[in-house]
C-alpha cells in the first residue's frame, strides 16, 4: 500500500514499499515525482532518441550488425544518463537480468517499444517468478507455467529501466507508459487507436469503447456482447469459456475476436471467415452458420435435372435435421442430399437408407 504524501516537503514525496526483492531491495525508498519540466524534457529525448535511430536503419550505407551496435550504443548512453540524473530512483542491479532489462519492440524500425502482443513501454515483474517480461503472453510463451495477471505489483520502464510499482506513469522518467492502463489488470496498451475498458463480471479489459456504449454484459453467457445482440442472441452458459472449435485456442481471454453464431456458439473471426469458405455448419452443433434458403433451391433446382437412376429411386432413407432437430422418415434416397420434410432444410444426416428388396427385420 502507499502512504499519503508527507506534508513536511515542499514538492510531494512519495515513500514506496513492497517491491519484489528477489530482484533487489526497495523497501521504503523515497521517489521524487518529476516536475512538469523534467517530464517535458524527457519526452523532447525521448523523441530524438526514436529520430536518431529511425536514421541508423534509414541507413543504406550500414550493415545489420553495425545498425544493430550503434543502436545499442545510444540506447546505453540514454540509460547512463538516466542513472546519473535520478540518483533517487532505484535501479536493477542484478546481472542475470540484463537480457530482461534490454528493450523490445512492437515495431523496431520505427522504435516503437513494445512486444509482438502490445505497445508499450514497461515490462511487467511476473509475482510468480520474479522476471521481467513485457507482456503476460510473452511470459507464458517462454515459461513452463501462466501467469496471473492480476497479482502483478511492479513494472520496469524501458526507458530509464527503473523498477516500481506498476502505474500508467514512470515515477522516474514521467513518460506515460501507454496510452491505456488499467490497474486491476495491469494491462498497458499504446497503440494510437487502442480502445478499451474494463469490465467487472469478466474480470478482464475488453476492447470497445465501454459498457452501455458499444457492448453489454450478457449474465448468462458471462460475456460482452455489441449492443447490436442485446436481445438478439440466443443464451448458452458461459458460451465463451471453452476453446475455439478450429485452433483450439482459450477464447474467453483470447485477444481474437469472436464472433457468435445464430445457434448460440462462438468461434475465432478469422476461423469463421476461413471455415464457412468451405462449410456452413457449425463445426459444435451442426446447426446452419447463416440463412442457407437460396443455396438448399439451388439444390431443389439441380435434384430436379438430375434425377436419381431408376434402380434406386425406390429407395427411402430415415433422416435427422441438423437445423430444426427433427426426424423424417421415407425421404427419397439420394447420393447427396435428403430434405427434411419439416423445415425443408438440406442440413440433414443420414440415419438408415432401406431399399424394397432389403425390408426392416
Amino acid at each position: 500500500m502507499i502512504p499519503s504524501p508527507t506534508a513536511t516537503h515542499v514538492r510531494s514525496e512519495i515513500v514506496m514499499g513492497g517491491i519484489d526483492t528477489r530482484l533487489q531491495p526497495l523497501r521504503h525508498h523515497v521517489f521524487q515525482l518529476p516536475t512538469p519540466t523534467v517530464i517535458h524534457e524527457s519526452k523532447r529525448q525521448e523523441t530524438e532518441l526514436r529520430k536518431r535511430i529511425r536514421d541508423i536503419y534509414d541507413d543504406p550505407s550500414l550493415e545489420s550488425k553495425e545498425k544493430a551496435r550503434k543502436v545499442q550504443q545510444l540506447m546505453s548512453s540514454r540509460t547512463k544518463c538516466a542513472a546519473t540524473t535520478t540518483t533517487t530512483t532505484p535501479m536493477l542491479q542484478n546481472p542475470a537480468l540484463d537480457d530482461e532489462r534490454m528493450p523490445t519492440y512492437h515495431d523496431h524500425k520505427e522504435t516503437i517499444l513494445g512486444c509482438t502482443h502490445y505497445q508499450r513501454k514497461v515490462k511487467l515483474q511476473a509475482e510468480c517468478c520474479g522476471r521481467l517480461f513485457t507482456c503476460r503472453f510473452c511470459h507464458d510463451e517462454a515459461s513452463d507455467h501462466m501467469i496471473d495477471r492480476h497479482t502483478t505489483k511492479n513494472m520496469m520502464c524501458m526507458l530509464c529501466k527503473t523498477l516500481q510499482p506498476a502505474a500508467k506513469v514512470c515515477r522516474a522518467c514521467g513518460v506515460e507508459a501507454a496510452r491505456y492502463y488499467c490497474d486491476k489488470c495491469k494491462l498497458w496498451d499504446d497503440q494510437p487507436d487502442a480502445s478499451a475498458y474494463h469490465c467487472d463480471d469478466c474480470g478482464i479489459c475488453r476492447k470497445g469503447q465501454g459498457l452501455g456504449k458499444d457492448f453489454f454484459h450478457c449474465k448468462t453467457c458471462n460475456v460482452c456482447m455489441t449492443i447490436s445482440m442485446q436481445n438478439n442472441h440466443k443464451c448458452i452458459e458461459r458460451s465463451l469459456e471453452s476453446d475455439c472449435p478450429i485452433c483450439g485456442e482459450y477464447m474467453f481471454t483470447s485477444r481474437t475476436p469472436v464472433t457468435f453464431l445464430p445457434c448460440g456458439h462462438c468461434i475465432h473471426k478469422p476461423c469463421y471467415t476461413a471455415y464457412s469458405q468451405t462449410a456452413y455448419q457449425c463445426p459444435t452443433c451442426l446447426k446452419s452458420m447463416t440463412d442457407m434458403s437460396a443455396y438448399f433451391k439451388l439444390i431443389d433446382e439441380e435434384m430436379r435435372q438430375q434425377p436419381m437412376p431408376e434402380e434406386y429411386k425406390s429407395y427411402v432413407s430415415t433422416i435427422f435435421c441438423n437445423d430444426c432437430q427433427s426426424r423424417s422418415t421415407n425421404v427419397p434416397f439420394h447420393f447427396f442430399y435428403h430434405k427434411c420434410t419439416h423445415c425443408a432444410s438440406y442440413n440433414t444426416t443420414v440415419l438408415s437408407t432401406l431399399s424394397p428388396c432389403c425390408p426392416p427385420s
